[in-house]
């Protein structure tokens, strides 16, 4: 099959969580099962042009937006070697000394994105037989289709809307629109530049769509409760007929403590005892106390209230009784960093926090002990699959894809791979937290613990499979052909 991804990011030209992620691997699983896969993305002011190859394709053209036109080009690389990867660049749109996401242009830069995606097939004469939009950002595209005119060469393009984080659905803050100009998803896409600014892009795409999916089974079963759907329950209870959770899966060949270049000692589980070289270098890189016999708690990740930052600032004294080290990499809200270097001022032996970078992100998985991830909500989540790779076990909370990948440790029969709490509290977390230190005092179980771990699978492999199998469904349903996929495969 021809199959376009259109998206808002792919690692590792532009990237802010783990869609970059995502896109950066889908692709080339699905390639590999033998489809011609294609990927489109904005071309941000803050993509290095110097340091990666993009060619140009076809002349300058112009794009029509509300009546104004203005210049637009494409451009091509080559994403891992493997899959063609198109850019939309705009000087009007996403000017050139500017990044990603800009609140202050609101949905207009995404609103022109999504009309280039019909420029773009123009120009490669490439038309898909379906159309994988991936969370937001090209909303519009299914809605676009669904009322183009029986003579339209794009007409017969499926399409597949994926839900990746549902409480991001435009740039403009859904929250502050008014009650009687809130997008219900319905109708053509409006025209009116004025209007633009209302667009729930998410919405539309989940209304349009031949299929809709999400990043994980159990947050599709979240989704379908309104209390934990962010407004979007209403478009998606009467879809469950077409609409399915498929679990992320890690790109192994990136995410591997033996050939993870940021590592200053590579590792597997045949020689695991490496490990702690580099939960050495760790402490040795933030200024703490060198000491096998304190164990580290990591985490990874934006810092904000979904990643369950509140619950570990509630009961963060505490764990400082226990004689833990505390270690946090990464970028976020004003108030939850001052915490953090206020806790570092407060505890030096015992807790660093340090803005995220590659190389960082990559130590705390490798150097830590545990690793804490007491999420709100998780769509999916990376963050645990990646730590159990590198044998750090995860505490996590029972939510989203965390429900769908990890266990709870049994004491008694010694199954499990991590530790799971459930409710969304301080104590809850305290709890996980003392029954991963308890375990972690007993090294041979704890050991076995990290074996099991290691040795576990979350690869792309099956999740393609499924999307192919979502993809072959999209094409008969935009067909009105019957089709059928289990609810549980």
């Amino acid at each position: 099959m021809n199959i376009l991804m259109i998206t808002g990011e792919v690692l590792p030209y532009a990237k802010t969580g783990g869609l970059g992620e995502v896109m950066a691997a889908l692709p080339k699983a699905v390639h590999r099962l033998g489809h011609d896969v294609r990927v489109f993305m904005p071309l941000y002011g803050s993509i290095d042009r110097e340091k990666f190859a993009f060619l140009p394709i076809g002349k300058e053209m112009q794009l029509n937006v509300g009546g104004e036109a203005s210049p637009i080009h494409f451009h091509a690389s080559i994403l891992a070697q493997e899959v063609p990867i198109y850019f939309f660049e705009s000087a009007k749109y996403f000017p050139p000394q500017k990044g990603m996401y800009r609140a202050e242009d609101g949905n207009l830069p995404y609103y022109a994105f999504n009309l280039s995606v019909f420029r773009l097939l123009e120009t490669l004469d490439w038309i898909p037989d379906v159309i994988h939009v991936h969370d937001w950002h090209a909303g519009l595209i299914p809605n676009i289709i669904k009322h183009l005119p029986d003579d339209s060469p794009y007409k017969n393009i499926a399409t597949v809307e994926t839900i990746h984080n549902s409480a991001y659905v435009a740039i403009s803050d859904q929250w502050q629109i008014p009650a009687d100009k809130q997008d219900d998803g319905q109708g053509i896409p409006p025209t009116d530049l004025s209007k633009v600014q209302y667009i729930n892009f998410l919405k539309r795409g989940i209304v349009n769509a031949d299929i809709v999916t999400t990043v994980s089974e159990q947050y599709a079963k979240e989704l379908l409760v309104p209390k934990t759907s962010h407004g979007l329950y209403d478009v998606l209870a009467p879809r469950t007929r077409t609409f399915f959770g498929i679990r992320n899966g890690v790109d192994y060949s990136y995410w591997n403590p033996m050939f993870d270049t940021h590592l200053p000692v590579n590792y597997d589980f045949e020689i695991i005892h490496r490990k702690y070289d580099n939960k050495r270098a760790l402490q040795h890189r933030l200024g703490l106390p060198i000491d096998d016999g304190v164990p580290i708690l990591g985490m990874n990740s934006r810092i904000t209230e979904q990643k369950g930052f509140s619950l570990v600032f509630e009961i963060f004294d505490q764990l400082m009784a226990q004689g833990v080290q505390i270690v946090v990499v990464g970028t976020g809200q004003g108030s939850y960093t001052r915490f953090l270097e206020e806790k570092m001022r407060q505890y030096p032996q015992q807790v660093a926090y340090r803005p995220w970078s590659e190389e960082l992100g990559s130590l705390v998985y490798a150097g830590a002990d545990i690793f804490l991830m007491p999420s709100l909500f998780e769509p999916s989540g990376l963050g645990q699959l990646v730590s159990l790779r590198y044998g750090t076990i995860p505490v996590v909370r029972r939510t989203g894809g965390l429900a769908d990948t990890i266990s709870d440790y049994n004491r008694h029969s010694g199954t499990g791979n991590g530790f799971v709490f459930d409710d969304y509290t301080g104590p809850a977390l305290y709890e996980a937290i003392s029954r991963a230190l308890e375990l972690w005092q007993n090294k041979v179980k704890w050991g076995t613990l990290m074996l099991r771990a290691m040795a576990l699978s979350y690869s792309w492999e099956i999740p393609a499979k499924k999307y192919v199998r979502m993809y072959k469904a999209a094409f008969k349903e935009h067909r009105g052909q019957l089709w059928q996929i289990p609810k549980k495969w």
